[in-house]
């Protein structure tokens, strides 16, 4: 979204992000976080593919706790750690004003740097008595029926492969019938089993909201190498690895995106 101009707004449309929209929301998210483009780019991914999918009630299961990350929410080469970018995505639900109520679960005394990003521009919020674990249990109180639960970076207890259908029981009594689980996650600690619905058709049309109106990734080679190499040459490496950034997500989405 800051990386590129146009955002999925629901299953159909598109915002065409122009410079002064990216500026405020920079501004308004960073607290003078150099590292807040990189972060908000893989929040930007993860809430296009689900406002494509066209949810009505989206219940987002958070798992940042500062102690994870030791002040750092990326590293050198500007990819965020685990999973401290895609909780970027309520904030860019939020801007975006993308389509789908969606909610986060907030751990009741949390203090972190999202939780209090989430307070700050009046995140919906579901409390928790602490983070959901795929091993775990989960208590909530709302009277929402959610159509689509994201696990963003969920973890469990203890190390391994976890079958999805038991972990979407313990979110059925708060969803429809047919609800959605959807998987992001980055790290190798834990596996989820079972049939996985196609994403095909999200991820082509994503690619086509980047690539709209610069081509920023090819499909055979990954990354457009010209417009790198001509938009930045060997100065600014920075930027360079950002947008690298922004079409790793697009080429690896099968794996940290999937929906159950």
């Amino acid at each position: 979204m800051i990386l590129y101009r146009t955002q999925p707004k629901n299953a159909t449309d598109f915002n065409i992000i122009n410079l002064t929209t990216k500026e405020n929301m920079w501004r308004e998210i960073s607290g003078n976080r150099e590292d807040i483009t990189t972060l908000i780019t893989d929040g930007s991914v993860v809430d296009g593919m689900l406002t494509l999918s066209g949810y009505q009630n989206i219940l987002v299961a958070t798992s940042f706790e500062s102690t994870d990350y030791t002040g750092k929410l990326r590293d050198r080469n500007y990819r965020p750690i685990k999973s401290a970018g895609d909780h970027m995505l309520p904030l860019v639900h939020k801007f975006n004003e993308s389509e789908g109520n969606l909610y986060v679960t907030k751990v009741r005394n949390s203090n972190n740097f999202y939780t209090d990003l989430y307070d700050r521009f009046d995140i919906a919020s579901v409390e928790v008595d602490s983070y959901f674990r795929l091993d775990g249990d989960l208590k909530m109180k709302t009277d929402v029926k959610f159509d689509a639960v994201v696990l963003l970076g969920s973890e469990s207890y203890k190390k391994g492969k976890f079958s999805a259908s038991d972990v979407k029981k313990k979110f059925a009594k708060y969803c429809t019938e047919d609800f959605d689980l959807i998987d992001v996650y980055r790290n190798d600690r834990r596996t989820l089993s079972g049939g996985t619905k196609s994403i095909t058709n999200q991820r082509e049309r994503m690619i086509e909201a980047v690539n709209t109106p610069t081509k920023l990734y090819d499909a055979r080679t990954g990354v457009n190498t010209r417009y790198f190499d001509e938009e930045f040459g060997d100065v600014f490496m920075r930027q360079k690895l950002m947008y690298f950034r922004l079409v790793n997500n697009l080429d690896k989405m099968n794996k940290y995106y999937r929906v159950y």
